[in-house]
């Protein structure tokens, strides 16, 4: 691990802002979900050990993308203010812009996998002391490739709306422009309600929580409507896979793409610009 790995991945975990949103607003929802939202759950049913297990997947389906999505605020920032800087230090030092690069985007990646596993192992404890049942992972290398794409995409987003800020200099709009991978984790948080229908392969991300709950439990989920597919209240259209598992690739690929295609126009901002 080099020195600029090991000193990005102790930033962003130090970073106050970043526990505090990312991991910390993020279980008091994880306590409300095991013990407010899902509390008429009960283990007496002869189908609870299901009931459990999916309900958990959901919640750190959910609630992780959540997560990630806070971390990718933290990023989008990182990015911003280190712009200038970088060009600086590819230049007149032994570090290549394609290391550097490589080595940003682990450190991201490590930050990000190690808020949503501590999201997954709080719902796996709370759910174990709510129904003294601990949920299992049906295909934990499925879970881990969806969480991989998912942290991939968040990355990518807000390396792309950093240099959208950058290159049109509008430093005024960096607070908006940072919140919106949470902004987009919301809209996908409001399946758990609304089925999305056919729109949930368009709408970037959404596709994300029906490949984690299905490689979780080994249940297809529907388009939307989680809470009441949960209950068994009524007949919904299940998600197509395949076509799930496209357009999460797509959109991790189109974020990289048009990343990639900013990073030549963008020339940094100095940071006393940020201060103004």
């Amino acid at each position: 691990m080099t020195l600029y790995l090991r000193l990005k991945v102790k930033a962003l975990l130090t970073n106050a802002e970043l526990l505090g949103w990312g991991i910390g607003f993020i279980e008091f929802w994880v306590f409300m979900w095991l013990f407010v939202f899902t509390s008429g759950v009960e283990v007496k049913s002869p189908w609870y050990e299901y009931v459990v297990n999916t309900n958990a997947a959901m919640a750190y389906s959910f609630l992780g993308l959540l997560s990630m999505a806070s971390v990718a605020i933290s990023l989008a920032y990182s990015i911003l203010y280190s712009s200038q800087a970088t060009r600086y230090i590819t230049k007149f030092t032994r570090a290549s812009p394609v290391i550097f690069m490589i080595e940003d985007f682990v450190a991201s990646l490590l930050v990000m996998f190690v808020t949503v596993f501590v999201i997954i192992a709080s719902v796996m404890a709370g759910a174990y002391v709510r129904w003294g049942l601990t949920p299992h992972v049906e295909n934990p290398v499925g879970v881990f490739v969806d969480l991989m794409l998912g942290g991939i995409a968040l990355y990518w987003l807000s390396y792309a709306l950093a240099l959208v800020i950058i290159i049109t200099k509008r430093v005024r709009a960096t607070t908006m422009a940072s919140f919106l991978p949470l902004i987009l984790a919301f809209i996908v948080y409001a399946q758990l309600w609304v089925n999305f229908g056919d729109l949930v392969y368009v709408i970037p991300l959404s596709t994300m929580p029906s490949l984690l709950v299905y490689h979780s439990t080994g249940a297809i989920p529907p388009t939307g409507a989680y809470f009441k597919w949960l209950s068994g209240a009524g007949k919904l259209q299940a998600v197509d896979l395949r076509l799930a598992a496209i357009s999460l690739c797509a959109w991790t690929i189109l974020f990289a793409a048009t990343s990639f295609v900013l990073l030549r126009k963008s020339r940094g901002i100095p940071v006393e610009e940020f201060r103004v």
